[in-house]
């Protein structure tokens, strides 16, 4: 059978795949070391915190101990430093009264250099409280934003150090996912030389092909390198609070995206099966022979795709499922067959 075709315009569809991701993915690990006293309920993997939420605490004795020696060792410099200002003072008061003023008097006399020192000791104990600070609220561990736990390495009890993996968290805020298109799917996307401005208000529709469930995204950005591999640029599209919607969008999902692009004219609407190798079609000519007619295939929607011949045709009988055994100049008898 055959499908005749016209020149029609048809608004282009432009279909990629890609893998959900959370945005910010983070290894979450312990900044000081200590034994696990506390697990919240929900540290679980598959349940979410809230950004502030107390996830875990390390026994903080030792932190609080740490805390409180260099709170002394501050006031003991503050002590220190009060002191001897006040003999830096009572030095240079002496030497103006002996008499000597009109000559110069040392550093030592003057006690400049025990003045500096002082001054380095206080401010060396006041950095280190601000450290001993720092390590005590380490102990708390805390979702640093909306998180999903992934994955869990410890328990109440366990021993941790600088650096152990605690648990894996992915931030439910935003999802993306990047689309890798071709220079060609590029170009029917509403405007040439596409601008994140221009994009912003693009809709993508994602889908789940096994369970037929859909998402509506948006545009976020576009890359500005080609993949080594693929030589492909990805556009990425983003979905905000994924888990929270009423059909929930889970990280790892392989979706496929459609973007609906640009008008364009001078297509012709075929059956996907028509196509021979993504670059000729057989066609029937006036004396009901087999011809290959070379094509470009802009895009494809549902299991249609729409080209644009080669040649200038304005109409042309089109083969809807070529056979191996055909031959040009092949003699047939062509059946016209509507396309839905």
């Amino acid at each position: 059978s055959v499908s005749e075709v016209m020149p029609i315009s048809h608004q282009a569809s432009v279909t990629a795949y890609g893998e959900v991701k959370s945005r910010n993915q983070l290894a979450l690990t312990s900044q000081v070391s200590g034994q696990i006293t506390f697990l919240s309920t929900k540290f679980l993997t598959g349940n979410t915190f809230k950004q502030g939420e107390l996830l875990a605490e390390i026994e903080p004795i030792i932190y609080q101990q740490a805390l409180a020696n260099a709170q002394a060792n501050l006031a003991d410099a503050q002590l220190a430093l009060a002191q001897e200002e006040l003999n830096s003072n009572q030095a240079a008061e002496e030497w103006q009264q002996s008499g000597l003023a009109n000559e110069q008097a040392s550093d030592l006399v003057l006690r400049k250099p025990q003045l500096v020192a002082a001054k380095a000791k206080y401010t060396m104990a006041k950095k280190e409280v601000e450290k001993a600070q720092y390590d005590l609220a380490q102990t708390k561990l805390i979702a640093p934003f909306d998180a999903l736990i992934v994955s869990k390495q410890v328990q109440v009890g366990s021993n941790v150090q600088i650096g152990t993996a605690l648990a894996d968290l992915y931030d439910v805020s935003l999802f993306e996912v990047s689309l890798p298109l071709s220079a060609q799917q590029w170009q029917l996307l509403p405007k040439a030389n596409n601008t994140v401005e221009q994009l912003a208000n693009i809709k993508v529709l994602l889908a789940d092909e096994t369970s037929h469930e859909e998402w509506l995204a948006s545009v976020d950005r576009f890359e500005r390198h080609l993949d080594v591999k693929s030589r492909q640029r990805s556009l990425v599209a983003v979905v905000e609070h994924p888990i929270a919607l009423a059909t929930p969008l889970f990280p790892g999902s392989f979706v496929k995206a459609t973007i609906k692009g640009q008008e364009i004219t001078k297509l012709w609407k075929l059956p996907a099966s028509a196509l021979i190798d993504n670059e000729t079609v057989w066609q029937v000519n006036d004396e009901d022979l087999l011809v290959y007619l070379p094509i470009k295939v802009m895009f494809s929607e549902n299991n249609s795709v729409y080209v644009q011949p080669i040649e200038p045709l304005q109409q042309a009988k089109i083969v809807n499922r070529p056979l191996s055994s055909y031959l040009v100049n092949m003699k047939v008898s062509a059946k016209v067959e509507e396309l839905l």
